[in-house]
């Protein structure tokens, strides 16, 4: 039976030196930024595990990883969250037989469809349980603590508790998950959720009949779509998002006008630049004076509600 197959005991009963490629591969992901947290270890059995790393917080388990005793030893490991991936080979690539060449690349062929086929299972899962949330939730009441701080009219928000709960779709209008926004503005998605591409909308979702605004927030793009009433507004969820939804925008309409509007921050600027440089975008630029505590376009709309019209 290969290694492969055998427990992570009775591996390193079977193969002495078991531990210590466990102990490379370990070590290897730590230097990559992937560090396990305390009790969890690594069972080389060449299928994928789920695992909780030091930067999860309680309850999430964002971290995965695959490893292989069976010659050439080898694993890869990542975070969902980050995307953040390592790989590892006991062997330097130019010391790998072409024997053990072809077998790592049949396998990395075999495990990257099985890693499709499970990020497909676990996107349509949370779209599942996003639209059980989505349908069972109320509208949501004016008197939300955060919508009366950040002066916001509900709008398409509805709300579960206490939290407001808004829809995540694509442009082909399916539902990929929901956002909860916490009284104090904490904001977290539904989990498992297919993120690229996603977007939440203000009112009308986009059909390319009007220039397309992206920002970041929610509260930003109904902050812009009431001074911008010719354009539609949407929020790409965050600064990070912010190229897959402008690059989806211009594959659906290839001449459309494409705004992207990020938030005042060094890394709203960096991604708002990135992502309006890939999709061939225009840039809104922050004001010339910030005021103090500002940090986005709805932000400064209730500090001066004339300081964002025709910015």
């Amino acid at each position: 039976m290969p290694l492969g197959l055998l427990s992570a005991d009775k591996a390193q009963a079977a193969d002495p030196m078991a531990s210590d490629i466990i102990e490379q591969f370990t070590q290897a992901l730590a230097e990559g930024g992937i560090e396990l947290a305390n009790g969890e270890r690594i069972i080389p059995d060449g299928k994928l595990h789920r695992v909780c790393l030091t930067t999860d917080k309680p309850g999430q388990r964002t971290g995965w990883y695959r490893l292989h005793l069976d010659p050439p030893p080898a694993g890869v490991a990542g975070d969902w969250r980050t995307g953040c991936r390592v790989k590892w080979c006991s062997k330097r690539p130019e010391r790998l037989s072409p024997a053990e060449r072809d077998t790592l690349r049949r396998r990395i062929k075999r495990e990257q469809a099985e890693r499709e086929a499970a990020e497909r299972a676990r996107h349509t899962e949370a779209a599942q349980r996003g639209a059980w949330v989505w349908n069972h939730a109320q509208p949501a009441s004016s008197a939300h603590a955060y919508l009366q701080r950040k002066h916001l009219a509900p709008g398409i928000a509805r709300q579960r508790g206490v939290s407001l709960v808004l829809p995540v779709v694509d442009l082909a209008g399916y539902l990929r998950g929901v956002q909860y926004i916490q009284p104090g503005g904490t904001k977290r998605f539904i989990a498992d959720m297919k993120k690229a591409g996603g977007y939440i909308p203000v009112s009308a979702r986009p059909d390319g009949s009007r220039p397309l605004w992206i920002c970041e927030g929610w509260g930003t793009a109904c902050a812009l779509q009431i001074v911008r009433t010719e354009v539609c507004c949407i929020a790409g969820l965050d600064a990070g998002n912010l190229a897959s939804v402008a690059l989806a925008a211009r594959s659906k309409w290839p001449a459309l006008d494409l705004v992207i509007c990020p938030d005042f921050d060094a890394v709203g600027r960096r991604k708002g630049q990135e992502a309006a440089e890939k999709a061939r975008a225009y840039l809104l630029p922050p004001p010339a004076e910030i005021p103090e505590g500002c940090t986005d376009w709805l932000d400064l709309l209730n500090a001066n509600r004339q300081g964002v019209a025709r910015a």
